[in-house]
């Protein structure tokens, strides 16, 4: 019998440590899981977190004295990402330069609402933050199917019931796309 328990004790220890680390491999494949990213709307990644827009909103507006201004508004619940790029001085017309607009600023503006407040309280990120990207990748003017990427850091800020300061949560959001959204043309 003397001889067992040392036996036991070792297959008992040697039993935990093989748990302990199949346990810690199930945990590293299901941190490797990736998500599955839609073939249309709109998607990113909100500091490492996938995002997928509920509904996607397109529109392509002209207005004589300002240009043309498109815009993509995905949500999901309160939660809203809407890019908003301007081309000034342009002919009306349904179509939209593809292409980076950081490498377009003399003739483009655009703005990005952020996500994880409700509408009133968020802030524009400027086009020119550095960090920001808005690319037009296809368009068609046919059916008024639009993609592009983006990608920017934005601050959440929380106020009390004064309006005073309380506290910026600091979010990046990256590998977004808006994928055939249908956009509606008004000249």
């Amino acid at each position: 019998m003397k001889i067992l328990k040392p036996i036991s004790k070792n297959l008992l220890g040697t039993a935990l440590l093989f748990l302990v680390a199949l346990l810690q491999n199930c945990k590293k494949e299901a941190a490797n899981i990736h998500t599955v990213t839609p073939k249309q709307g709109m998607y990113a990644l909100i500091n490492d977190t996938a995002w997928t827009a509920v509904t996607v909103a397109a529109s392509l507006e002209y207005n004589v004295s300002i240009g043309k201004i498109f815009t993509c508004r995905g949500t999901k619940g309160n939660q809203v990402i809407q890019l908003t790029a301007i081309q000034n001085n342009v002919a009306a017309g349904n179509d939209f330069p593809l292409g980076n607009a950081n490498n377009n600023l003399a003739s483009f503006n655009y703005y990005i609402l952020p996500v994880h407040r409700e509408l009133a309280e968020q802030t524009t990120t400027p086009g020119a933050t550095a960090g920001t990207s808005l690319v037009i990748t296809a368009i068609d003017t046919a059916n008024r199917l639009i993609s592009g990427t983006f990608a920017f850091p934005q601050a959440d800020s929380a106020y009390d019931a004064n309006y005073n300061f309380i506290s910026a949560q600091q979010n990046q959001i990256a590998n977004g796309f808006f994928k055939q959204v249908h956009y509606v043309y008004t000249p």
